[in-house]
């Protein structure tokens, strides 16, 4: 090989681990370092951020047994001993991960093999945590460090160029400790910081840091990646019985998994052991451990107001067009409303607007409440429109951001003329008022805004001329009941998964009421139930129409349809 050749080779992670580095495989055996679907994904991840040029910073959140710690150890072996002047630290949350991972970094050093015969270690020192490479007159240039997390103040008076948190949401003081080291990481392309773990509670710092990765409407610095139990290959076992046998022996639920993952009898056989013999039979506890889903990976731990199987049976899409609504002035006078798509951005479009089409909106205002009360960092309220078709009951978009009331409002008379001159339900409690009033001197008709009854427990056909929901003690439970059986009757067919996770956050507390869990949001779930509101109890416009807004009287009079479906009867 020329002395090109050989450099561009060793640039190739993937193959400078499969030539070069020794790990030990499960059955205790030394073999060269073939990454797997986990450690790919970390590569994938990390050369993602560097082409956009963004310092890497990644949140792993991860299954068991992946290997992520191996790989993100290979990673920044990779990039510390064959380069000057790079720190890095590994923080592992107890003092028996902190050798097992030090372990990992020592035979990566000690059973080294030159990359292609031609490219060797510097010299280097291994001490009993820590290793040093020397270039120039700097013995210690480079190093590796292993230490464990509790020390709040780590990371003072030196520079990090890589940094590792390892099972991260089983730190003792996770935000201090975070805080304290990321404060001696540099904000340059150069450097990297991963976090990885399985999940331990919701609300914690880990959880937070995952759900602003992945919310397009929040603008984070750190890419979530996400590893399900059944995509790493170790995850299957044998059958003891015929495949006749196991075949007529797979549950409703089995089977849907088997639909939804392209799961083969063989790891449906691993994780019906797992369930039975590690976990005690605990479905939650597994779930925790060996997500499918993101989304599972974070189920509350109360007793669930919605149907689990139900919800987890929802065609969830994790790819939308994301971006902003945006009214573009085009000169005497005329307007014209436009989607700007971008990366990040308020706007979830799962399904563009259609010509004919007639949509419902369910829209729930903020009134800016902290779920975490004021303790740790801030977690107010988001202002949440939900998109449903009235013809197929499908999730067409989310409108999700934090803002003040009457510009909430603003938007979401843009939305709703984006939308046909869609049908909205608005809550009107608190500061829907403010929306409300917003939303009206925009000129949208109010034949097309929700008009409550007269009194909760009357016939919803009668109405009266007081606009918008008001929620009170019992409107609340039908709303929620509305919602419920939309989903248990798979009326409605979502494909968010920022709702989907809310649903499953929604839970019955102590006392009996539904509410979202402690520390987590139900914007999503309010504003869901409100399109059902829609969709159950305002007729169908005759004439929706695309660009022009029809003619609209009050609902119930001449020139008006009945809606094409109810998707429950209200209780």
């Amino acid at each position: 090989m020329s002395p090109e050749e050989i450099f561009h080779g060793f640039q190739n992670h993937q193959k400078f681990c499969a030539e070069s580095l020794i790990v030990e495989a499960e059955d205790k055996q030394l073999v060269p370092m073939l990454l797997g679907p986990g450690q790919v994904r970390l590569r994938e991840g990390i050369a993602l951020q560097r082409k956009r040029g963004l310092p890497v910073r990644i949140i792993y959140l991860k299954s068991r047994r992946i290997q992520a710690t191996t790989g993100t150890a290979a990673e920044f072996f990779h990039e510390t001993a064959f380069r000057a002047g790079v720190h890095t630290i590994v923080l592992a949350h107890d003092a028996p991960s902190c050798e097992n991972i030090f372990r990992i970094y020592e035979r990566f050093h000690n059973k080294y093999k030159p990359f292609a015969g031609a490219i060797k270690l510097p010299p280097s020192r291994p001490l009993s945590d820590r290793i040093y490479y020397e270039y120039g007159d700097d013995d210690e240039s480079s190093f590796i460090q292993i230490h464990t997390a509790g020390n709040i103040n780590f990371g003072r008076g030196f520079r990090i160029t890589n940094l590792h948190f390892s099972e991260y949401p089983y730190y003792a003081d996770a935000p201090a400790t975070r805080a304290s080291a990321m404060s001696a990481v540099g904000k340059t392309a150069d450097t990297t910081v991963v976090i990885e773990g399985t999940a331990k509670t919701i609300g914690d710092d880990f959880h937070h840091i995952w759900q602003e990765a992945v919310d397009p409407a929040v603008e984070s610095e750190w890419l979530g990646l996400f590893m399900a139990w059944h995509e790493h290959p170790g995850n299957r076992m044998a059958l003891s019985v015929s495949l006749e046998v196991f075949a007529n022996s797979v549950t409703r639920d089995e089977r849907d998994l088997m639909g939804r993952f392209s799961l083969g009898y063989e790891q449906l056989n691993w994780r019906r052991y797992v369930i039975r013999n590690d976990f005690r039979g605990d479905m939650h506890s597994f779930q925790r451990e060996h997500p499918a889903t993101p989304e599972e990976a974070f189920t509350a731990a109360s007793r669930n107001r919605f149907s689990i199987p139900h919800i987890q049976r929802m065609p969830i899409q994790r790819q939308a067009i994301v971006g902003e609504l945006q009214i573009d002035e085009l000169g005497e006078g005329e307007k014209r409303l436009v989607f700007l798509p971008g990366e990040t951005g308020a706007m979830r479009i799962y399904k563009m607007p259609e010509k004919g089409r007639a949509y419902a909106v369910g829209a729930d205002p903020s009134g800016g409440a902290d779920v975490n009360k004021g303790k740790g960092q801030s977690d107010p309220d988001w202002a949440v429109a939900q998109v449903f078709d009235r013809d197929t009951f499908e999730q067409c978009a989310v409108l999700r951001l934090r803002t003040m009331p009457g510009e909430f409002g603003r938007y979401i008379n843009r939305l709703l003329r984006f939308y046909n001159m869609a049908q909205v339900a608005l809550e009107r409690t608190g500061a829907g008022v403010g929306s409300l009033e917003a939303l009206m001197n925009c000129n949208y008709p109010t034949g097309l805004i929700y008009h409550r009854p007269v009194a909760n427990d009357q016939d919803p056909a009668v109405r009266s001329d007081k606009i918008g929901w008001q929620t009170d003690e019992i409107s609340r439970q039908q709303l929620v009941s509305l919602l419920d059986d939309a989903i248990r009757q798979g009326s409605i067919f979502i494909h968010d998964p920022t709702t989907i996770q809310e649903l499953l956050w929604f839970i019955i507390n102590d006392l009996g009421r539904p509410e979202a869990q402690k520390g987590t949001h139900d914007d999503c779930v309010i504003a869901v139930a409100l399109a059902c509101i829609v969709m159950a109890r305002m007729p169908m416009p005759a004439k929706p129409d695309a660009r022009v807004a029809p003619e609209i009287r009050k609902y119930g009079q001449a020139g008006e349809t009945q809606g094409r479906g109810k998707i429950v009867h209200p209780r």
